[in-house]
Order: structure tokens, then C-alpha cells, then sequence
């Protein structure tokens, strides 16, 4: 099948499952008042179900971008947010932020602008250290040894820093750790989509740039790119779209990997110009089906977001590791 065809059925199957996210499990005389303006429906759309599912839109789409920036950065198919330690750098900010008190202000988790601020400035500085401790960008498994030992080290620092917070604290943090869309409230949409339409405008902007530094830094140069420009552009945006959507959603592991990996895969190129919109739209359906996964697969019990995303992504990267190109 060609990748064409391929990806106007993910398509369709991508908004057949919205449109699912959307009205399972609601009632027919709330969803009936919805469409004709009734109160009842509009509450529950307008307040509850609706900002979930676009929040796993705009995330999807923001983390795929995200990912194929990092995986253009590093020039290595299997980089992503995630794994390379951003997110978790994201997190160990936000803890930071939480429970380094009374060493700081009384800061809390109620308050987006101190989040979105945290997690920005994690996710830069776990990027800074990756990028310090991974200088040659070629080789694969440096890289997610590097990210892995982060994460550890990230890990450690949270548990360290919960020791100071009290119990609502660390009940915050609980909650946001595991990784949910319904956490974004319907004024804080439009916030979402900003990384988004960021990454986006990115990639297009650069697209001729990203092609050629793919290619290597001599070939880069010789073809009139800034290579220290680009990079350090590639940084700021990858740390920033990632940072945003976690501090929003909490950590969604490998969306970020497997949408630009899958698309790739798929459309045999690494044109950014080709898979850009395939990579957004994996990154929708991941998201998309993860939330609808966590909401409905047991009846009473809301699983975990990240969770999914990690049972469904971890497979194809075994698959990833298991072929010759990766050895």
C-alpha cells in the first residue's frame, strides 16, 4: 500500500476515533442537548470532554513535532523527548519548583505560569547536558544510554526533593506525574495549541536547512547553512515544545519517538517536507487512542495516559532494535 493511501486512512480512522473520544460512554439526551444548546450538554462538552480530547490533539501533534526536531538534532531515528531525558529533565523542574520550599516562594501547581516556566527550564537543561555528554550525535547507543542515565538521575532528584514537600504537594505531583489530558481546562486550549503552531512554523521555516544539516555538518556548510545557528535553534524549539506540553499534560512518553519514526518508516524519506504532516497525524492518532484507551477500556477506572502510550510505542522500538540498520 502507498504511503499516500496509507495515510488518508490513518486519517480517517484518526477522526473516526475522535469523533468517539468525543460521545462514547455519553448518554444520547445529554448529546441530543448539546447540539440543540441545552445547558446539561454544554457543560459537559464545553467543560469536561471536549478540552480532553483536543488537548490529545494538540499534544500529539506538538509532541511529533518535538520529536522529529530532536531526531533531526541528534540525526539519529530513534531521539525523542522521552528518551533522550527531556521530559524527565521537565519533571525534575516542576519538582523543583514544588517542593524546594521554603527555600523559594510558595509556589504550587495551581499556578500554569510557574509550571509552563519549570518545565521549560528542565527540559533546557536536560537538552544541554545530553548535548554535552553526547557530542558526536552518530552514535545510537550513546544516546540512549546517556538519556537513560538522566532519567535515572532525574528520577533520583525527585524522590530526593519529594522528602521535602508536605502531603498535598506531593499528592500534586502524584497526579501530574501521571500523565493525563482531562488536567487541561478549557481556557488553557488555546495555550496548547501555541507549541504546536510553533513547531510547525519551525519546520516549515527550516525545512531546506533541516534537509541539509541532516546530511552532516560539511555538506551543511558547503550548502550556506549556519550549522551553530541551526542547532542552537533546533535546542531552544525541541526543549520549549516539549517543556510546554508536559508542564500542561504531565509526561507522555514516546509519542514523541515513534510518530516521525513511523512516518519515515512508512514514507521511506526523511524530507522534512514529506513527513511532516504524517508525523503530526501519527502523533494525533497515538494520543488520541491512548485517551480513549484510558477512559473506556475498564468501565469506572481512568488509566493512565502515559502508561499506554509506553505499552503501545516500547514494541516498536524493540521492533526498531531488532533490525540490522540499528545494530
Amino acid at each position: 500500500m502507498k504511503s499516500k493511501t496509507l495515510h488518508i486512512l490513518l486519517l480517517v480512522v484518526t477522526l473516526g476515533l475522535i469523533y468517539l473520544d468525543f460521545t462514547l460512554n455519553i448518554q444520547e439526551p445529554i448529546l441530543l442537548s448539546t447540539f440543540f444548546g441545552f445547558d446539561e450538554g454544554n457543560v459537559i462538552f464545553s467543560q469536561f470532554r471536549q478540552p480532553r480530547v483536543l488537548a490529545a490533539i494538540f499534544a500529539g501533534a506538538g509532541l511529533s513535532l518535538a520529536g522529529l526536531i530532536m531526531q533531526t538534532l541528534f540525526r539519529n531515528p530513534l531521539a525523542g523527548p522521552y528518551l533522550v531525558g527531556i521530559t524527565p529533565g521537565a519533571s525534575f523542574g516542576i519538582a523543583v519548583m514544588l517542593f524546594a520550599q521554603p527555600l523559594l516562594t510558595n509556589l504550587n501547581l495551581n499556578n500554569q505560569f510557574n509550571i509552563l516556566t519549570a518545565s521549560i527550564l528542565g527540559s533546557l537543561f536536560a537538552l544541554f547536558l545530553q548535548l554535552i555528554l553526547n557530542r558526536g550525535f552518530e552514535s545510537t547507543t550513546r544516546l540512549l544510554l546517556t538519556g537513560m542515565v538522566l532519567s535515572f538521575l532525574f528520577a533520583a532528584g525527585v524522590d530526593l526533593l519529594q522528602n521535602l514537600g508536605n502531603i498535598e504537594q506531593i499528592k500534586q505531583f502524584s497526579l501530574w506525574g501521571m500523565g493525563s489530558f482531562e488536567r487541561v481546562t478549557a481556557p488553557e486550549i488555546p495555550l496548547l495549541v501555541v507549541p504546536a503552531i510553533l513547531g510547525l512554523l519551525f519546520v516549515l521555516w527550516n525545512r531546506f536547512k533541516l534537509d541539509a544539516y541532516l546530511l552532516g555538518d560539511i555538506y551543511a556548510i558547503s550548502s550556506g547553512v549556519n550549522v551553530k545557528s541551526i542547532r542552537r535553534m533546533m535546542i531552544w524549539a525541541g526543549a520549549i515544545i516539549s517543556g510546554w506540553i508536559t508542564a500542561y499534560c504531565g509526561p507522555v512518553s514516546f509519542v514523541g519517538l515513534i510518530a516521525p519514526h513511523i512516518a519515515k518508516q512508512i514514507c521511506k524519506s526523511e524530507s522534512h517536507v514529506k513527513i511532516l504532516f504524517p508525523s503530526i497525524l501519527w502523533g494525533i492518532f497515538l494520543c488520541v487512542t491512548a485517551d480513549l484507551l484510558a477512559h473506556n477500556l475498564i468501565p469506572g477506572i481512568t488509566l493512565q495516559v502515559n502508561a499506554i502510550c509506553a505499552i503501545i510505542g516500547a514494541p516498536i522500538l524493540i521492533y526498531s532494535f531488532s533490525k540490522k540498520h540499528y545494530q
